[in-house]
């Protein structure tokens, strides 16, 4: 196992949210994160409703810093893969390798979900770039850096396939997501780098507490994680001596966080949503 002060970590869409929260947990453990995303000023998007939802990378790296890590703020374009191979060419030049990969960029849309699809935007077509594409270029790039550190893991952000509760292309991108895992692991497995595609449960971000204002009994009723969960059980992956046997695979947040023993706030463990809305594809399920 990589010692915990050597380690480095790239995540994508860290300025808040789910992003942040992996950001800070691999900060926790003394990591040096980069914290990917366009935002460098607060308050600058806005959640549905036109809310101005807090969260920058500069905050995010801070927060990093302060849990016990190094974290380095990178203002960068998924969509433009010049942003994407500028990011891994810093990194190479500073650290000279790379152990995680967090792919979590999302384009989303305060409409999404809107019926029937042609109704809604046709720019929620963007969510294929920077939510799919991104993520096959970033990996790319970050290839060469995860085989250098002699151990590595991928993380696409994913989402349970038949939720059917966002647009038609939100669910492509995810899809991919799982379909790159289990792709990329085929070159990636002899050079001793897993790639997992994993699904978090609903998220308590910052985004849907600007939506939902006082009614923070919404977020109990449904049983929402926090923003820093998911980080808790990449660490886990990433501290397991098999973690070469979960590579190519579609898991699920929560089932691995009972694997490994893990709970999220007092009281409270994620129970898995496969009930609700099905499993991953057989091919790619642990089960």
């Amino acid at each position: 196992m990589t010692e915990t002060k050597k380690l480095v970590a790239v995540i994508t869409g860290a300025s808040r949210g789910l992003g942040k929260g992996i950001a800070v947990e691999l900060g926790a453990r003394g990591a040096t994160v980069y914290v990917v995303g366009r935002t460098t000023i607060g308050m600058s998007q806005v959640s549905a409703g036109g809310r101005p939802v807090p969260g920058s990378i500069d905050e995010a790296a801070e927060q990093v810093t302060a849990a016990g890590g190094h974290g380095i703020a990178v203002a960068c374009d998924l969509s433009n893969d010049n942003d994407i191979q500028a990011l891994f060419e810093r990194i190479k030049a500073e650290t000279g390798y790379l152990n995680i990969l967090v792919n979590n960029a999302a384009s989303l849309h305060d409409e999404m979900g809107k019926r029937p699809f042609w109704e809604a935007p046709v720019k929620f077509a963007d969510i294929i770039d920077v939510g799919l594409r991104c993520h096959q270029v970033a990996t790319y790039y970050a290839a060469p850096l995860l085989v250098a550190a002699g151990r590595g893991l991928v993380v696409n952000i994913s989402f349970y396939s038949n939720a059917k509760i966002h647009d038609p292309a939100y669910y492509a991108a995810k899809a991919g997501l799982d379909q790159l895992a289990a792709s990329w692991s085929e070159d990636f497995t002899p050079r001793n780098v897993a790639a997992i595609s994993l699904w978090p449960g609903f998220i308590r971000t910052e985004r849907g507490e600007a939506m939902l204002g006082e009614k923070t009994e919404v977020f109990e009723g449904m049983g929402m994680e926090s923003t820093r969960y998911e980080g808790r059980v990449i660490g886990a992956v990433w501290d397991d001596s098999d973690m070469m046997t979960l590579t190519g695979k579609t898991l699920i947040g929560a089932e691995l966080g009972e694997r490994y023993g893990l709970s999220d706030l007092p009281g409270f463990s994620p129970k898995s949503l496969r009930e609700f809305y099905g499993p991953p594809h057989p091919r790619f399920d642990l089960d």
